[in-house]
């Protein structure tokens, strides 16, 4: 009887050995997954990183244009001013961009699914304030270059895209079209994609319109770093 006692005791003790090392080892599972969480809050994006970025484009009176943020297009919708809704930006950190306009993919309701034009001056202003923040961070970025980025129409080119120039009011949302060249294989070809930029009439004269496609704030939020 005492045989059999003692070789129950030691497969037991083997038994609670085999779990107390299993659990050490999740322990340091578990313990290196919540230790990298931890120090990943404290890593800042630096110049040269790849970050996915958050963010929405805005008048200077707060009124959104395109958002990558749900929230904000339902929002505006509910408002009455449509607003575009497209995916979020990778941006290399600190790089300027070497194209003066790059498309994106936008969802317009009732539209559906267009290529808006985002402006160089626009994705350098965030590639640049990204560097120094963390994962979860949110900046406000004042355009400032936004009031220079204007284009004058005649009354009669603005009749001939659609417009009615005995109605146009200052401060009336007007789509313009920028003509986007891909590259391809080909070189010798230049086949151009209409690219769509909501603007607003901010001058008028008898004859004359000046639109400004330029967008005064950008809100950005790193989703992610590297």
């Amino acid at each position: 009887m005492k045989k059999q006692g003692t070789k129950k005791d030691k497969d037991m003790q083997k038994t609670l050995s085999r779990i107390f090392i299993v659990f050490i080892l999740l322990s340091c599972v578990v313990g290196f997954s919540l230790t990298f969480s931890f120090f990943s809050i404290f890593k800042k994006a630096e110049a040269g990183d790849y970050v996915i970025v958050d963010y929405t484009l805005s008048f200077e009176n707060g009124a959104p244009i395109i958002s990558s943020s749900q929230s904000i297009v339902e929002n505006g919708y509910k408002n009455g001013f449509p607003v575009a809704m497209t995916n979020q930006l990778i941006l290399q950190a600190g790089a300027l961009q070497n194209e003066k306009i790059l498309p994106v993919d936008a969802y317009v309701y009732p539209e559906g699914m267009t290529q808006y034009a985002l402006i160089d001056l626009e994705l350098d202003a965030i590639s640049s304030d990204v560097i120094g923040m963390h994962e979860g961070d949110v900046k406000k970025i004042d355009l400032e270059f936004a009031d220079g980025l204007t284009q004058n129409m005649t009354a009669e080119e603005y009749n001939s895209v659609g417009g009615n120039f005995t109605e146009a009011q200052i401060g009336l949302l007007v789509p313009l079209a920028f003509n986007y060249y891909p590259d391809t294989e080909d070189n010798s070809t230049e086949t151009s994609v209409s690219l769509q930029r909501p603007s607003v009439i901010v001058e008028k004269t008898e004859d004359n319109i000046v639109l400004r496609y330029g967008y005064a704030l950008a809100e950005i939020q790193i989703s992610q770093i590297g």
